[in-house]
């Protein structure tokens, strides 16, 4: 499937899947967006995170989104144009393990269902994005439903 072909709700192939280029979590970026963002003591006092039930520094899920969002962007299936895109719907998180400094990760796409509405010129599209670690564990899954124009008619 290449990205020429995924621009219309009707080019959304259920069972399709992709892996994003990997990414290192950079730790003092890591912390820095704490500082800004999220400033709870897990985030950015170590001493205090080293006695957590973590046992150190974790990442915040503001931070984990923006490296899920530059991920994405790696993704065949989000380069170039999206005449057909209208939005997100819903996005529904689970937290599976924390993400920490120097972590490799990587999203997994898969579409996982599609739907048209009743209008009929547009759609509904789920997709299932895992954000996984270097052994391969589930850090963060999130189900992203979206919704696309339908193709238009010659």
């Amino acid at each position: 499937m290449t990205r020429a072909s995924m621009a219309y709700f009707d080019d959304f192939v259920v069972g399709y899947e992709e892996v994003s280029q990997e990414l290192v979590v950079d730790a003092e970026e890591m912390v820095a967006y704490a500082h800004v963002n999220d400033p709870w003591p897990i985030h950015v006092d170590a001493a205090f995170a080293e006695t957590s039930v973590h046992g150190g520094l974790i990442a915040s899920f503001g931070y984990v989104v923006s490296l899920f969002f530059r991920m994405m962007h790696t993704l065949e299936v989000n380069q170039g144009q999206q005449p057909g895109f209208l939005g997100g719907l819903s996005w529904d998180v689970q937290f599976r393990r924390a993400v920490r400094a120097n972590d490799v990760l990587r999203v997994r796409i898969n579409i996982v269902s599609k739907r048209l509405t009743s209008k009929g010129d547009r759609g509904i599209v789920q997709t299932k994005c895992d954000v996984l670690n270097q052994d391969d564990d589930v850090t963060v899954e999130i189900v992203v439903t979206s919704m696309y124009l339908c193709a238009p008619q010659a």
